[in-house]
């Protein structure tokens, strides 16, 4: 693999996380992480 286990991780959030839907759902460090 040549992404570590994380970055899949936030690669998957991304596909689904719409910041102008859920802002606020996710803690501030997660949201700052997204974008």
């Amino acid at each position: 693999m040549d992404k570590c286990p994380i970055e899949e991780f936030y690669n998957q959030i991304r596909q689904w996380y719409n910041p102008a839907k859920h802002t606020g759902m996710l803690p501030a460090p997660v949201e700052k992480m997204l974008n």
